[in-house]
This record gives C-alpha cells, structure tokens and sequence, in this order.
C-alpha cells in the first residue's frame, strides 16, 4: 500500500495523459468518514477517483479535461477533508485525546485507513503524531469526531 498524508497531495499537479495538459492542482480530498472510500479530488473542479489513472511522486493523472465535473456528486457522508482538520477528537467518555491534523491516504485503493491526530509538542516529539484507524471512528460531525471507547491513542 502506498501511502501519503492529505497534505502531501494538497497542491499537486493533475495531468493528463492524453494531451500532457497541466489541468491544475489537487486542492482538496472528499471521502466517506463511515467507509475510509475517497469519491474524488477537487482542483477546484470535481475529479471521482474513477478517473484518477494513479496518483504518483509529482503528479496525479487522469485520461483527459473530459474527466473532469463541475463538483462532487451529492452522496450522503460525503466530507472534504479540510472538514476535519483540526476538530477535537473525544471519546464516549468526553475525553478529548487530540485534534485531527491531517488524513492518511492508501494512493492505490483510494481509501483514508487513518485521520493523523496532533497532541501535545512534547507528545508529538517524542512519539510521533497518533494514527487513529477509521475503523474507531463512530462520528464525524461539525464540531467533534467521535472515536470507539476501545481506541487509545498511546497504542497507535
């Protein structure tokens, strides 16, 4: 599984291979919270990951501009990533155990197997940044996400 963070692929080139035409830059990811499937990239305009050839070091491609729409289908549970960041993540007790920072992304299955939480600076330095599965995830909402009473963000 190949796997980069959600900023990582902000700012990165859309091509296609058709033409070698430079169609703009992702600028946003949109995936279900409930399954961890991303739907598309926006650049600002729509690309579904049904169109996307493969996403590699400096470029991610598509077929051609045809692939692209005029913005993501209107599914339920659709979130932009750029909705998370930064919420407060509790769990069912109303302990906060982070905030989200940013999303991971699996660039060959076009999933998110995991939101990168931020702590501490000092817990950061030392531990690194806590991965919690997506499969702990029970909530995302406006203001907070939700995580299963059983995730520890120590053991991650």
């Amino acid at each position: 599984m190949a796997e980069k963070t959600g900023r990582e692929l902000a700012g990165l080139a859309v091509v296609t291979l058709a033409g070698g035409e430079k169609l703009g830059k992702v600028d946003g990811i949109v995936f279900n919270p409930a399954t961890g499937r991303i739907t598309g990239f926006s650049k600002p305009k729509f690309l579904p990951t049904g169109d996307v050839q493969s996403i590699g070091e400096d470029a991610l491609t598509t077929e051609s501009e045809a692939s692209l729409l005029d913005g993501p289908s209107e599914l339920t549970g659709e979130l932009a990533a750029k909705t998370v960041e930064n919420l407060p993540v509790l769990n069912p007790e109303g302990t906060v155990l982070g905030k989200v920072a940013d999303i991971g992304v699996d660039t060959v299955n076009f999933t998110v197997p995991y939101l990168v939480l931020s702590g501490s600076l000092i817990a950061n330095a030392l531990h690194g940044k806590p991965h919690l599965p997506i499969s702990a995830v029970q909530t995302v909402g406006a203001d907070s996400v939700i995580v299963s009473s059983s995730y520890d963000p120590k053991s991650s």
